[in-house]
């Protein structure tokens, strides 16, 4: 089986990504505006409401400037 998880970028943009029920993280990649990159792995987070799960990932600590759109894997 497979969930979806949403994805929330730089500039309060979101993603729908579906990954296997097993997975904890995501892996990510933001290009920085100097040509550069940085990559990891997001932690999925697990919310309930009303007795349903959301799940959801988010891109934090960020340097200044590098807001450019995500690449998920």
């Amino acid at each position: 089986m497979s969930k979806i998880v949403v994805v929330l970028v730089p500039g309060g943009a979101s993603e729908f990504l579906t990954v296997e029920d097993g997975e904890t993280s995501v892996k990510w990649e933001i290009a920085g505006l100097d040509g550069g990159a940085a990559s990891g792995t997001m932690p999925i987070e697990t919310y309930f409401c009303e007795g349903e799960e959301f799940y959801f990932a988010r891109v934090e600590n960020l340097a200044r400037g590098d807001s450019a759109p995500a690449l998920l894997n």
